[in-house]
């Protein structure tokens, strides 16, 4: 069974804390510490104590907003709930909704315009166009998948909470960047070379080469013995 690198990196326990033992949450503390901040409007409290969407599911509808306005399309509500519908209907813990009412609009679009606007300015920052939804390359029973965005080498990721980034997106990221060294190292791709963590809701981002991530994070083992841990592991999964 293929599994999304995803669902690798956030539900099946074991693998990161051998391969990253040193990802501690004192090390997520001090990761997040770091972080940038970027102008947002805020969300109204009124309008998300009123919302009876999973949060998931209203950052879901915000996050396909953004992708329409950074198209440069005008928002069809219609369309981005059936896309979210869609997306949302992977997750087995999902409550998927028959409707959207105003309030949801409203506050998806504006995490869609925060969205938008922080991805926006990073791209004519950089002078790189902004892809959506780059491709992940799979590996043995990991199937390939899609991050959120990417300029040039570095990978986007989009986490919309109240709370600072966790170990789970840190972990994410980690494992994006495994599957692209793999990739690279076969001619399959390229590695990722940094990343950005960015929060529409709060304004902030954590961005790192991933050398020094690694290096942080790896208990001082080189990339290649990362990747051969790594791979050890996902073998041995399989045959169990």
């Amino acid at each position: 069974m293929q599994i999304d690198p995803r669902t690798v990196a956030r539900d099946i326990p074991g693998i990161f804390d051998e391969v990253f033992p040193q990802l501690t949450p004192g090390i997520v503390a001090h990761f997040n510490s770091g972080a940038d901040r970027f102008w947002v409007q805020e969300l109204p409290p009124a309008l998300l104590s009123q919302s009876t969407l999973q949060r998931a599911m209203l950052f879901e509808l915000g996050y396909t907003a953004g992708e329409r306005l950074l198209a440069g399309v005008k928002i069809d509500w219609a369309e981005c709930f059936e896309v979210t519908l869609k997306r949302q209907s992977v997750f087995f813990d999902a409550r998927l909704p028959t409707h959207i009412d105003a309030g949801d609009k409203a506050l998806a679009e504006i995490i869609g315009r925060n969205l938008s606007t922080a991805l926006k300015a990073m791209a004519q920052r950089r002078n790189l166009p902004l892809v959506l939804r780059p491709k992940i390359p799979g590996l043995e029973w990991i199937s390939s998948g899609h991050g959120d965005f990417s300029l040039g080498q570095t990978l986007i990721e989009v986490k919309c909470t109240a709370k600072r980034f966790s170990s789970s997106d840190f972990r994410q990221v980690a494992i994006y960047w495994l599957l692209s060294y793999a990739a690279a190292l076969e001619g399959r791709g390229e590695e990722w070379e940094d990343f950005v963590l960015l929060n529409p809701r709060t304004g902030q981002t954590v961005s790192m080469r991933f050398d020094a991530f690694l290096s942080v994070i790896g208990s001082g083992r080189t990339k290649v013995d990362i990747l051969q841990l790594f791979q050890s592991l996902v073998g041995s999964r399989i045959t169990r």
